[in-house]
């Protein structure tokens, strides 16, 4: 499986069987502009930094984490070219959705490998969110602050979700130094297991898994 951040909560997931975009953002967004051909999108909420599937051609399959009339989250369970999607409800805010909504946490099995995308997680996460996510592999996580949960909640639920591997997301970069959250270094400050790409992808293989939780940080 390989594994590329585009920016923001946007990667893309890539199994022999299928291509995956996470929560697109538009041209509104100043990261590099998204140019893919994929099989399925998944959209953890409708704000317009993670909705953007207008931006992409080609046939694609959309699973949206909102339900479209309600603007709640719902659970969803269903399988794609042998990928296996589910869908856990939690909320933008720690404040039960009153400021920014729900949210849709992704799971997805690919290819032996668990890859879990938490989309903009606002509240910290707790064992019945544990349970219903259930064992993650490859755990992408926001860590930025303000409008998602920051780094202190994001290590809580690395320790919650115990996963091999921990890409951060959702943080300040180059390309959104006006924005008001935190960088990524607050997050890994004293962690251990910190691996540093100079580049924004990597390759994910069941067999090599390690044992011990990595942080890996790419770089765009």
């Amino acid at each position: 499986m390989k594994l590329r951040w585009l920016g923001h909560a946007s990667f893309v997931i890539e199994s022999p069987a299928l291509k995956i975009l996470t929560d697109p953002f538009g041209k509104d967004v100043p990261y590099p502009g998204i140019e893919e051909t994929v099989d399925v999108v998944t959209v953890s909420h409708e704000h317009h930094d993670h909705n953007a599937v207008h931006v992409l051609e080609g046939n694609f399959q959309v699973l949206r984490g909102l339900d479209e009339e309600t603007k709640k989250a719902r659970r969803i369970e269903e399988e794609i070219k042998g990928v296996r999607f589910r869908a856990v409800p939690s909320y933008h805010d720690d404040q039960q959705g009153k400021l920014r909504g729900e949210n849709g946490i992704f799971v997805m099995d690919i290819d032996g490998v668990s890859v879990a995308h938490l989309g903009d997680l606002g509240e910290k996460l707790t064992s019945s969110h544990a349970e219903e996510i259930g064992t993650v592999n490859v755990l992408l996580v926001p860590v930025g602050g303000y409008y998602t949960i920051d780094a202190g909640t994001a290590r809580e639920a690395v320790d919650l979700i115990s996963p091999n591997i921990v890409v951060p997301m959702h943080y300040k970069t180059r390309y959104i130094e006006s924005w008001p959250i935190a960088g990524v270094d607050g997050f890994v400050e004293g962690m251990e297991n910190v691996v540093r790409f100079d580049g924004c992808e990597a390759s994910v293989d069941k067999r090599n898994l390690p044992g011990k939780t990595q942080i890996w940080v790419f770089t765009v």
